[in-house]
């Protein structure tokens, strides 16, 4: 059920409603509240929205990134289980 959660990023406060219960709506906004500041440097940027932009592009590769590893690591599970039972149907 969503439950409407109030967070905070870069001074903004926003209500968002999520099927993942309220710890993971405050990790992801805690995330990217985090990446956020750490781009602005310490400084509160004039323009946030495309200090958001920039993030949401960061975030977004290194989903992309873990998306390709799993992949790989997914094949190579394969692979290996293949050998695997290849050997024991000997």
């Amino acid at each position: 059920m969503r439950q409407p959660v109030e967070v905070e990023i870069m001074g903004q406060r926003l209500t968002v409603a999520s099927d993942e219960g309220e710890e993971h709506v405050r990790q992801v906004a805690g995330y990217v509240d985090q990446q956020m500041r750490q781009l602005a440097g310490g400084r509160v940027p004039a323009l946030t929205l495309h200090l958001a932009l920039v993030t949401a592009l960061n975030i977004a590769s290194e989903y992309r990134k873990l998306q390709r590893q799993q992949e790989e690591l997914s094949q190579t599970i394969n692979r290996l289980a293949q050998r695997v039972l290849a050997r024991f149907e000997r």
